[in-house]
């Protein structure tokens, strides 16, 4: 029995509406109830709002932890049974042996070299944490300070571990999934899909808005901050799409995505004002680091036996 379809089984229009029911999946829940959605009451003599819980509160995070795991099992569940149906149809390989692959939630040694393309990319900002003794096991590092308070609290859980894996698993494996089975093309798939990932970081205007304090400012803070979240968030994404879609495995942009969370935002200028004698130096690992990303995008990622890259090319879906 074959892996593949010889037609795409799903139609582009389908997938375009998978894609917005995902993406209204993931993010409309976690304002649906009060736990999680983040509230202000009160102020007393002008301090802050007393019983304020926002999007850091322990409580909206447990809340909406829940909530979005939620949301990426029904997701996935929703694409193994489509995946399943139609290769039942065609007389295919059907169950879970054909929609993990599809899902990319398969692990291969091939792709060992593609979980180091985007600390590549960060060659800059690395040199930079080694220029201040801040790498791992460096003296000013701490494996108490640096990984058990950071990663283990309720914030910590989110940023680096539920919600990489939760967006992963719906933005590459679910979605990408549906457009590979609608015969989308590479373009669409590694430039159009990630602008609802992009979209789905816009409820944070909302937020941002209210802990300005509704005010003028800080309603054109919070539309600032959203739009730059809005356009990195859309270019990681074609950046995770594209290692998804190349490697086959959801997990290099999975722990990419964990790297990036790390990491941070980049901040070539603030880092060669505090290191000005390292200040060529800096400069030089960030064009290194770009030069780095190029090739080991090209060159480290693609899987020969993976079904997305060349499926297209070859008929099959």
């Amino acid at each position: 029995m074959s892996w593949f379809f010889q037609e795409p089984p799903l139609t582009l229009s389908r997938a375009h509406l998978l894609n917005l029911f995902f993406t209204l999946g993931y993010v409309a829940p976690l304002y649906l109830t009060k736990y999680s959605r983040p509230s202000r009451t009160h102020q007393v003599n002008g301090n802050r709002p007393l019983n304020e819980r926002w999007r850091d509160h322990p409580n909206v995070i447990r809340t909406r932890l829940l909530s979005v795991t939620i949301s990426t099992a029904v997701c996935l569940y929703y694409v193994h049974s489509l995946i399943t149906s139609k290769a039942a149809e065609k007389g295919t390989v059907s169950g879970w042996d054909a929609s993990l692959p599809r899902l990319g939630l398969v692990f291969s040694t091939d792709t060992l070299l593609a979980y180091l393309v985007t600390p590549a990319l960060f060659l800059g900002p690395l040199y930079v944490r080694y220029i201040g003794s801040e790498l791992p096991f460096m003296s000013r590092w701490s494996f108490r300070k640096d990984v058990i308070e950071r990663v283990f609290t309720w914030q910590g859980i989110r940023n680096y571990i539920v919600g990489p894996a939760t967006e992963e698993l719906v933005w590459r494996s679910s979605i990408l999934a549906v457009y590979h089975l609608a015969g989308a093309s590479r373009a669409t798939m590694v430039f159009f899909t990630p602008i609802s990932f992009g979209s789905a970081h816009l409820h944070h205007a909302w937020e941002h808005y209210n802990e300005n304090g509704r005010t003028r400012k800080g309603l054109k803070n919070a539309l600032l901050i959203t739009l730059f979240q809005f356009t990195y968030t859309t270019a990681f994404g074609a950046h995770c799409a594209f290692i998804f879609l190349r490697t086959g495995s959801v997990f290099p942009p999975l722990v990419a995505h964990t790297f990036c969370n790390f990491m941070g935002m980049p901040q070539p200028q603030g880092e060669v004002n505090w290191y000005r004698r390292y200040a060529t130096q800096i400069k030089v690992a960030y064009a290194l680091g770009i030069l780095a990303y190029i090739y080991t995008m090209r060159n480290w990622t693609l899987r020969a036996d993976g079904i997305f890259w060349y499926a297209n090319e070859s008929h099959v879906w």
